[in-house]
């Protein structure tokens, strides 16, 4: 009896982890915002971490980024933003590429890098004013839980969402 018992067991969690591994471990996010501003007067606000704060971390509940520490420059190639969150994670954003009014590429780091996503922020002149394209794109690799979690809580949709609500407090800052 224990023996059908503990194959039953077996056949499900093996049957848990081949449909985790068919879900996608990539995801990719991109969205937009058309601004009635200049590249230059946008650019600082993606380019210096420290303005995140005006903008990108404005809608987070409050005391949500404990210890909030900035390494390096103030801003472009080598600028870091670190933090701590209330459910213990941590999480690293650097600057690794810097195009002055054009883009910059950002690397997210998450609970010592066992997630690393790549941001890139496209600046584009358009009908007097900036296109504004935030783009994220990552990989859970083998964390087989976290497919599913991401798969059942529509991860990109909700990243979507949020990046959207952070572009239009960017505009708010800089029109």
């Amino acid at each position: 009896m224990i023996r059908y018992f503990s194959l039953g067991v077996l056949s499900v969690l093996l049957l848990f982890a081949g449909g985790a591994m068919l879900l996608p471990s990539e995801y990719e996010v991109k969205e937009h915002v058309y601004i009635k501003a200049s590249r230059k007067a946008i650019f600082p606000y993606i380019d210096n971490l420290r303005k995140w704060n005006e903008w990108a971390f404005k809608l987070e509940e409050e005391g949500s980024r404990l210890s909030p520490e900035y390494h390096g420059p103030d801003e472009g190639a080598g600028a870091i933003h670190t933090w701590k969150s209330y459910d213990g994670s941590s999480a690293e954003l650097r600057v690794l590429e810097s195009e002055p009014y054009e883009k910059v590429i950002l690397q997210m780091s998450t609970n010592e890098g066992v997630f690393i996503s790549e941001m890139v922020f496209t600046l584009e002149e358009s009908d007097g004013g900036t296109v504004v394209t935030w783009g994220e794109k990552g990989d859970f690799g083998f964390q087989l839980v976290t497919r599913v979690v991401a798969f059942m809580a529509d991860y990109e949709s909700q990243v979507k969402t949020q990046y959207q609500a952070a572009l239009e407090e960017l505009k708010k800052a800089t029109e």
